[in-house]
């Protein structure tokens, strides 16, 4: 009965530690999880950034319809970014520019902010309503003002990345020590 009784704790204890864990990885995942939101966002900017210059080029130089350009955007690549405008291919035959531009940002799933969505939803009001030279400038435009972002992003990144893949380790250790 006592070695029934002695294994029995063993394995609570075993049990206890595996539990304890657990709640340090949880935690520990869960502030590198916020960490590297940051660093997306700062990708997601800059993807975005180029993707306006590709655009820019296209509109000057080929005069392709932007359905054509959304089109080969979506093709070239497979990140988050690109996926958006396989979701514009999707909706512009249905909807204006401006509303799939508008819809398709603000519903996207990816890391920026909302001030950052607000500034590329900006662009959308004159794709495909101006000249050549007004979208083009437009686009500049917008592209200035996402290099303002990046740099907030990056700053952001500096000064909060770090802080939470450390508040996610120390907040796991302070629930294994109180749980202990």
């Amino acid at each position: 009965m006592y070695i029934f009784i002695a294994q029995r704790r063993k394995i609570m204890q075993i049990l206890k530690y595996i539990l304890l864990l657990f709640i340090f990885s949880l935690s520990t995942a869960i502030g590198l999880l916020i960490a590297k939101m940051y660093e997306n966002r700062v990708k997601e900017l800059k993807e975005f950034k180029n993707i306006l210059n590709i655009m820019k080029t296209k509109i000057k130089f080929t005069y392709e319809p932007l359905a054509e350009i959304f089109k080969q955007i979506a093709k070239e690549n497979s990140s988050n970014i690109e996926k958006i405008f396989g979701k514009m291919i999707n909706k512009i035959n249905y909807e204006t520019t401006e509303e799939v531009w508008t819809s398709c940002i603000q519903e996207s799933d990816i890391s920026i902010n909302q001030e950052d969505k607000d500034i590329l939803k900006r662009l959308g009001k004159l794709l495909g309503q101006t000249d050549v030279e007004g979208q083009i400038s437009e686009i500049e435009v917008t592209q200035n003002f996402l290099d303002m972002q990046i740099e907030k992003a990056e700053e952001d990144k500096k000064k909060n990345q770090k802080m939470y893949k450390t508040l996610g380790i120390i907040a796991g250790l302070v629930f294994v020590i109180i749980l202990m």
